[in-house]
């Protein structure tokens, strides 16, 4: 992903990432996503719709956080 910068979103995800000392494997399994698409919408090229709430229950992050970020 060279070049790529993550998203607001990204950045909020990776940061309970390492709050939780979870890896983006271990993550990506818990949501049944592969590692690749994480990566995809940390970096913006895919929205994660579908898996935000299942991301957002497993890192215990503010909903109305994901929301706002998303929305940005």
């Amino acid at each position: 992903m060279t070049g790529k910068k993550l998203t607001p979103l990204g950045k909020y995800i990776s940061k309970a990432l390492t709050d939780k000392d979870m890896t983006k494997t271990q993550l990506a399994a818990t949501v049944g996503m592969s590692p690749p698409y994480l990566s995809y919408i940390l970096y913006g090229m895919r929205s994660g719709e579908k898996y935000l709430p299942a991301i957002t229950a497993a890192l215990e992050l503010d909903p109305h956080k994901v929301a706002k970020l998303t929305a940005a």
